[in-house]
């Protein structure tokens, strides 16, 4: 679902700045703007409660930064917090309506919370809400905090068994896709992790711990990337086989990264600088921070997140890729589907 506005700082304020913290969201704003809206959706935290409903009719975010697959992800970055399993948080969202019915996740919104909210704003719309969603395109990328979580070596799981964690994370997506299907969603567009290992901040991770990759990267993390994609694009095919109606088109962004990373391979998109930050070079990126003297032609904007002209690469592939990267359609021809 898409439209609304987004409103961003002119000058640098902690490390945001118009053209900067645009880079975070650009993905979805210009996927948006192919679509043929201003902007992406506004996030339904800044919406009164009693707005969400009617927001819905013209495009909603539900997603929270920091937050991940599973629920105990981002709580290292936000601090304590109290969770309910993923069936106890369902349970919950179909027993009460409004914020009162959020499990806790810290300062951030579980996935399951986000889908909860979706569900119970959908109750508040209607008659007439189906045919409204099963025409919206749902749009998804998540996964990549997860990884970056397990694949941490200064905190590392009990025990590591990266088969049975990624596929504990493609059970999840299966269950919140589900919920969505359930709920009326039938159009999906899945951005899958891409090398989350190639960031500034995992890169100086490598190098401490000694596990850099072809790419100078951190190897363990680029190798979950690079599992996790065929399981949740063969997990697509086959809960939409289950599902009637759901369509979906899946990005395979593990490798359309590696076509970044290799060698001169970012020369081509005029991406001359991708080991290291626009803002604050990988360190903290704030109000004190150096700046690039010319961003466009950084990858990455601070130590974890695309700058806005890697972002809308990424978004042109999501949008008319004819096959190489995207799955088994590209967006323009799932929104006309």
């Amino acid at each position: 679902m898409a439209d609304a506005s987004v409103r961003l700082h002119i000058r640098p304020i902690f490390g945001l700045d118009r053209r900067g913290a645009e880079s975070v969201v650009k993905m979805t704003i210009q996927v948006a703007q192919f679509l043929g809206f201003d902007e992406s959706p506004p996030a339904f935290q800044s919406l009164p409660e009693k707005g969400i409903a009617r927001q819905m009719k013209n495009g909603i975010n539900f997603a929270s930064g920091g937050s991940g697959l599973q629920n105990k992800t981002g709580q290292k970055l936000v601090g304590t917090a109290v969770t309910y399993s993923i069936s106890s948080q369902i349970v919950r969202h179909n027993e009460v309506t409004g914020s009162a019915f959020f499990a806790q996740c810290g300062q951030l919104l579980c996935m399951a919370d986000q889908v909860g909210k979706f569900t119970s704003a959908v109750k508040k719309m209607g008659k007439g809400s189906g045919d409204l969603l099963s025409r919206s395109l749902f749009f998804i990328s998540v996964g990549s905090n997860d990884l970056f979580e397990y694949a941490d070596p200064d905190s590392p799981p009990p025990k590591r068994n990266d088969t049975a964690f990624l596929e504990s994370l493609v059970a999840y997506y299966r269950g919140y896709l589900q919920d969505l299907h359930a709920a009326g969603a039938r159009k999906f567009s899945i951005v899958s992790p891409a090398l989350v290992g190639c960031c500034p901040s995992q890169r100086a991770i490598a190098k401490k711990h000694d596990d850099t990759d072809e790419f100078g990267c951190l190897g363990a993390a680029n190798n979950l990337s690079r599992q996790l994609y065929p399981m949740l694009a063969s997990m697509l095919k086959d809960l939409s086989r289950d599902r009637a109606g759901m369509n979906y088109s899946v990005s395979d962004s593990a490798t359309m990264a590696e076509m970044i990373f290799k060698p001169g391979g970012g020369a081509g998109f005029d991406l001359t600088v991708i080991d290291t930050a626009c803002c604050g070079g990988g360190g903290k990126c704030n109000s004190s921070a150096k700046l690039c003297h010319n961003r466009d032609n950084y990858m990455f904007w601070d130590s974890y997140h695309p700058t806005k002209a890697a972002s809308g690469l990424a978004a042109m592939a999501l949008f008319s890729d004819p096959g190489m990267y995207v799955h088994p359609i590209n967006v323009e021809a799932l929104a006309e589907s």
